[in-house]
């Protein structure tokens, strides 16, 4: 059923809680990176050649509003494809590996399976002819 995983504890559990806190920031990071990339762009590669090939005179309001909207375009597509994926995907690792809610989930349906065989007996002594099935 898969690979099998290793449980994380040590060094393996830190590096993990360093990827989770450092993938949050990297937003912010890959924010300041794109600004600063987009301008160098702009200045080294993009005006110069429009204005060399095509004649254009690209403004950087311009170049900064057709970044905005192919930015705009990717998030909606990551929100309506990119992160359903990816949660069903998180909740189907955290059900597999050692998710505690998984873990009281399996006792209280333990203790339902166990509460409907008492309570069918008891039907039965009373001669109700239905059964509880969970």
């Amino acid at each position: 059923m898969g690979i099998p995983q290793a449980k994380a504890k040590g060094l393996l559990l830190w590096w993990g809680r360093f990827r989770y806190v450092y993938g949050h920031a990297a937003t912010y990071i890959a924010m300041v990176q794109m600004a600063l990339i987009a301008a160098m762009a702009y200045n080294t590669t993009v005006q110069p050649w429009a204005s060399e090939y095509l004649g254009w005179s690209i403004h950087f309001w311009q170049y900064c509003t057709v970044l905005v909207v192919i930015l705009g375009v990717g998030m909606v597509l990551e929100f309506t494809l990119g992160v359903p994926a990816f949660l069903t995907t998180a909740n189907e690792q955290w059900y597999k590996h050692g998710n505690p809610v998984k873990t009281n989930l399996d006792a209280v349906k333990a203790k339902q399976a166990e509460i409907e065989e008492k309570l069918n007996k008891v039907m039965k002594h009373l001669g109700i002819e239905e059964e509880i099935e969970g």
